[in-house]
């Protein structure tokens, strides 16, 4: 019984043993693992110019050649490098398996070494068609912008055209419109110049008929009293006219002479008003 329970302790002692002995070299693999990560990162970790990068790797002091390209992408230095490195970089990836550190410093010295260098399954070379590609796209983009361009012209000539036909649509409209206003200002001026001239002609007929009442008025008015005055007094006046007077120191009188017709005459008629002597003076 007690030979039982000393092998029991002795496994069990072993069995310990192994796990340690498990658990120490799986941390100690998994620490290699992340140092070589590290040390896969560390070759542009601690870098911002592309130029200092290349400069140690020149020298030997960074040395990688199978680099993780998606992981350099994403890093100050890859995002700091110029346009031209940066797709020459792109293209020493796309063509090589892996992207090594040797291919950095190649673009670094010539930015086109890999467009020169490596062709497609088309034997052409890849810079050509790259830049084959770049120039139809240039064109396409110089085409289309000049197709927008054209049609921007094209538009804005036809708006021009259009607003001139619309200013010249206000200005004949504006101008009938003028001459229509004018035209019925001075028929409206007429027709008041014609209204005032009637009228005015009107009023001097209606002045000139009223100062001709008046003055024939005047004129019955002041042979009435002279008729009456002459009636009404026989000092001075001439007895062969008893129903006038006609003074005896007026001068020698016509008919024409004096206002009064078919009056009475007596001998001697010393004016001769009753030509024919049938007593009646001035007939007419």
């Amino acid at each position: 019984m007690m030979l039982l329970y000393n092998i029991g302790a002795r496994d069990i002692t072993k069995i310990h043993s192994f796990y340690i002995l498990f658990i120490t070299f799986s941390i100690i693999s998994i620490f290699i693992s992340n140092s070589q990560a590290y040390a896969v990162e560390g070759i542009w970790r601690d870098y911002e110019s592309m130029k200092e990068l290349v400069k140690d790797i020149r020298n030997g002091d960074k040395d990688d050649d199978k680099m993780n390209y998606d992981k350099f992408k994403d890093s100050s230095v890859y995002k700091n490098a110029n346009e031209d490195l940066r797709k020459c970089i792109d293209l020493a990836d796309k063509v090589g398996e892996k992207l090594g550190d040797y291919e950095i410093v190649r673009c670094f010295e010539n930015t086109n070494y890999f467009k020169e260098k490596y062709v497609d399954d088309n034997n052409e070379n890849v810079g050509q068609q790259e830049q084959q590609n770049e120039t139809n796209q240039n064109q396409n983009q110089s085409s289309s912008k000049e197709a927008v361009q054209q049609e921007e012209l094209q538009l804005t000539e036809n708006n021009t055209e259009q607003q001139g036909q619309q200013e010249q649509q206000n200005e004949t409209n504006q101008n009938q419109n003028q001459s229509s206003s004018k035209e019925a200002v001075q028929q409206e001026e007429l027709q008041l110049t014609e209204n005032n001239t009637e009228q005015q002609g009107q009023q001097e007929q209606q002045n000139e008929t009223n100062q001709n009442q008046s003055q024939n008025q005047t004129n019955d008015e002041r042979k009435t009293q002279t008729t009456e005055s002459d009636v009404g007094s026989n000092d001075g006046c001439d007895p062969s006219y008893p129903d006038i007077c006609i003074t005896t120191y007026s001068e020698k009188l016509t008919c024409a002479d004096i206002p009064f017709r078919n009056f009475k005459v007596l001998p001697p008629d010393s004016h001769g008003f009753d030509s024919d002597s049938d007593g009646v003076g001035c007939e007419g």
